[in-house]
Order: C-alpha cells, then structure tokens, then sequence
C-alpha cells in the first residue's frame, strides 16, 4: 500500500470518529437535558402513541435521540430524525406536542406547523437554496421545550 493510499485511509477513518463522537456526545447531552427536564430518554423510536401521518416525518429513515415527557395538560416527544435516504435526505429536530392549549406551543412560530391526529408536529422547515438547517443544538431545543413548558 503506497503512501498516497494510507493517507487516504487514515483520514477516512478519522473523520468516522469524530462524527461518531460528536453524535455521542449530542446523545450525552441530550438525555442530560431530559434528566433535568424532568423528561424520559427513550434513545431510539418514537412511542406509539405519538402519530405521523401526514408530515413529512413519516418517511423517516432513522429517528434517534428520543425524549418523552408531561407537563400539566402537555405531552412532548422531540427526537432527531433523518427523512428519506441518500443524497436527497435531510435531518431535523423535531418536537411533537399533544394539548389542547394552542398558545402552549405559540412562542415557536418560527417553525414549520404540521398536525397529525391530535399532536402538532414542530421542525424547521426545509431550506432549498440555503445552506440546510438540520438539527436544532441541544440548547435551542432546551429553550424550546422551556417555552413550550411555560
């Protein structure tokens, strides 16, 4: 194996790592943020209970870092997720919502709004021309949730 080859290798295999570390630590961070939010990890698929029909995240292809949890009259899942495959697929934090109090949700009007049975479905809209928007920061979402948690 010439050097030119070994190079190539090594750097491959070091950007693996620090993707892998970095969506560790976002997993780290995430469910330390459930802990202090009073809220459940549940790591990897949504509950049952939680309905995405007719949003685009029901073509999800992964969904991940998922956190589940009540506030009075409130039930909120946020979770990463990637929608559809390739080089076409796009990812983004999303936080579902299920009450029957609008205003509990309205400090978020910058995001996309879908509804899907009786849970609002919150995300950033897909960006065509712009750089993509992808996953909110841990803070963000943190701030998020507090709002919606009033």
């Amino acid at each position: 194996m010439d050097s030119w080859t070994y190079g190539l290798l090594v750097g491959v295999g070091l950007l693996f790592a620090v993707l892998y570390l970095r969506e560790r630590r976002r997993s780290e961070t995430i469910q330390a943020l459930a802990i202090r939010s009073g809220f459940n990890y549940l790591g990897r698929g949504v509950p049952r209970s939680l309905s995405l029909d007719g949003t685009p995240m029901e073509r999800a292809s992964s969904i991940w870092n998922v956190i589940d949890g009540d506030r009075p009259g409130i039930r909120i899942i946020a979770f990463d997720c990637r929608i559809g495959t390739g080089k076409g697929s796009w990812r983004r934090t999303v936080i579902a919502v299920r009450t029957d109090n609008e205003s509990a949700w309205s400090a978020n009007r910058d995001l996309a709004v879908d509804r899907s049975g009786d849970w609002t479905i919150l995300y950033k809209p897909k960006a065509f021309f712009l750089l993509p928007k992808g996953l909110m920061t841990v803070n963000e979402l943190e701030a998020r949730l507090n709002a919606i948690a009033g």
